[in-house]
């Protein structure tokens, strides 16, 4: 896993907070750059999970984010179970804690990407590449276009290496899990997504108890909503 601060105080004192954004598969820093900030507050952005911290890892990022007064975790798509490997069973607290687009058990037929699909777009994308992908992840020509000025720029090769070890580790850690949610304190849906099946999305929430947002216009990528780190991570604080 990659660890890339986009904005960093020179101590943690001196920060509002701190927003961690744990990416989607195939993300990076680039992907959230552009996205607009509260004052005073701390980003941070975990991408790239071909592999994942040990637990001394692990612990120095708990260290370093224990040192801020308040703290925000969002995360996207595979993030959301990415975050939850490194965080629920931390004893970190956090103001809000929103998954987006996503569910602790991202491959899976009930909660999560149905296990034939996930396959399939494995060998599509190693057979031809990400195009088509991105565009069911963006749903619009408009949305693409916007995706493309902020995407990451890792190379193919790098992101499916990246896309069989989640496949590998998600699938050893979800098997027969009933849906629970301690880390989270909500969750955002896009009514338009065609990576996650919304209604795979809406019961795993609604069985784990966590309260639900639905976006009727939203597909998979959230990130064409400049403000929407803001107004999910640290509304509360500002």
């Amino acid at each position: 896993m990659q660890t890339t601060w986009i904005k960093r105080s020179p101590s943690a004192d001196k920060a509002q907070g701190i927003i961690v954004f744990a990416a989607g598969w195939a993300g990076s820093d680039e992907l959230v750059r552009h996205m607009t900030l509260p004052e005073g507050y701390d980003f941070v952005c975990l991408y790239d999970y071909r592999t994942l911290p040990d637990t001394a890892e692990r612990e120095k990022l708990e260290t370093v984010l224990a040192a801020y007064k308040a703290r925000y975790l969002t995360a996207w798509s595979f993030g959301v179970w990415v975050a939850e490997q490194l965080f629920e069973e931390s004893p970190l607290t956090w103001q809000r804690a929103v998954a987006i687009g996503g569910t602790p058990q991202p491959i899976d037929d009930r909660y999560g990407i149905p296990t034939r699909a996930f396959a399939v777009t494995v060998r599509s994308i190693a057979g031809t590449g990400i195009v088509k992908f991105l565009e069911r992840m963006c749903g619009t020509p408009e949305i693409l276009r916007e995706y493309y000025r902020h995407r990451s720029t890792r190379p193919l090769t790098e992101i499916y290496d990246e896309l069989l070890a989640l496949q590998r580790m998600a699938g050893e850690t979800t098997l027969s899990r009933s849906p629970t949610a301690p880390l989270w304190t909500e969750a955002v849906v896009g009514e338009r997504d065609a990576i996650f099946p919304p209604k795979n999305m809406k019961r795993y929430w609604s069985e784990a108890g966590v309260p639900l947002t639905p976006y009727a216009e939203m597909p998979h990528y959230p990130l064409y909503q400049t403000d929407l780190l803001t107004r999910l991570t640290a509304d509360e604080a500002r």
